[in-house]
């Protein structure tokens, strides 16, 4: 029992709220445990009132630290829980997230068992596979603020303004238990034996792994870059967890196009046939690439009046999405190629019938 509440005043005089309710909970079990059920709901109930967020924390959030220059912010601070993050991922994904959101949430017990481990997670892999939902996502399960910082940019070319901007940015996440997402990781963690680099820009280099290795056990470190090939070894090495954010499988594919979709006349979905084709011609998109794309659909289908998504919509707008000007010919026999009728090819091509017969008897 003197353990936790020694644990306790630790919590208070770090502004470590979360520290404070675990050992809490943990004190309120013993004293049930040892007959003193009333000492115990008073405690309870103590923890179930906090509800608003601690002083500490609100004046952090009031004190965002501006760029010397530009006077304009140099992180966006997100609060806790403030959304929901509808996220979709692959199984392996999803459950190296799942084990990095259970070392957080059981940090205490970690560190009581002597593993005191730096909460740290990079992120890699293609734009728009999903690495800012899973930061977002991460800060939700876990109850901590996301402070992001775009470190693309903060890069300046007076390069002794980024390393200020930089120990701003360190200083400000060590002020309270948070979650720092440096989101383009890569504008400053780039290897330090690339030629093209300036010398101090590897000087900025090695006060980045400074900020990193002087960061509170309170605060959570995420890092996000589509260019892990850029970064420097020892950066690498600073990281508890590295994760590979791939392209969505088929599984993930559907289970993106279904969620997207929901709320919406879109019958495709329970099409196992249809669905597989979507699958196959969707394999080289990024989830948010599908978002938009039926973002769009769905915008067009609000605007008729008719909240209906067809398969055939669907083939035509993955067809359409890079935006480059298509000959319609093309078009007519991509559509008739993944089984789309003549007559809803006609609809789309908005030409006659006729017309695209004669386009689909070419040789």
């Amino acid at each position: 029992m003197s353990t936790d509440i020694l644990r306790i005043i630790e919590g208070g005089l770090s502004n470590d709220k979360r520290k404070i309710i675990n050992y809490s909970k943990r004190l309120a079990e013993r004293l049930k445990a040892e007959g003193d059920e009333e000492m115990a709901e008073c405690i309870l109930a103590q923890i179930e009132a906090s509800t608003s967020r601690s002083a500490a924390t609100m004046d952090a959030m009031r004190m965002i630290p501006l760029d010397a220059d530009s006077k304009l912010q140099i992180v966006e601070v997100i609060p806790e829980n403030s959304n929901h993050t509808d996220i979709v991922l692959s199984d392996v994904v999803e459950r190296r997230v799942k084990d990095f959101i259970n070392v957080v949430n059981n940090s205490d017990e970690l560190e009581l068992s002597g593993l005191d481990l730096q909460k740290s997670l990079l992120l890699y892999g293609a734009p728009g596979c999903g690495k800012t939902s899973i930061a977002h996502y991460i800060s939700e399960q876990t109850g901590l603020p996301l402070v992001v910082a775009r470190l693309d940019g903060i890069v300046s070319s007076l390069l002794g303004s980024t390393a200020k901007n930089l120990r701003k940015i360190f200083q400000y996440a060590s002020s309270m238990p948070c979650i720092l997402f440096l989101d383009e990781f890569d504008a400053i963690a780039k290897a330090r034996d690339d030629n093209h680099e300036l010398g101090e820009l590897k000087r900025v280099i090695n006060s980045l792994l400074q900020n990193i290795d002087e960061l509170p056990s309170s605060c959570v470190l995420l890092a996000a870059t589509n260019h892990p090939d850029l970064l420097d070894k020892a950066v690498w090495r600073r990281f508890f967890m590295k994760l590979e954010v791939e392209m969505p499988d088929k599984d993930a594919i559907v289970k993106i196009v279904t969620s997207q979709l929901s709320g919406f006349d879109a019958t495709v979905t329970d099409d196992s046939a249809k669905m597989n084709i979507l699958t196959d011609l969707l394999k080289d998109f990024s989830p948010s690439d599908i978002v938009t794309m039926l973002n769009k659909l769905k915008v067009q289908s609000v605007i008729n009046g008719t909240k209906q998504i067809s398969y055939e919509q669907i083939v035509a707008a993955i067809y359409e999405y890079d935006g480059k000007h298509k000959k319609k010919d093309d078009f007519v026999k991509y559509l008739s190629q993944y089984g789309v009728a003549q007559t809803s090819i006609s609809i789309l091509a908005n030409i006659s019938v006729r017309q695209v017969r004669n386009i689909l008897s070419e040789k």
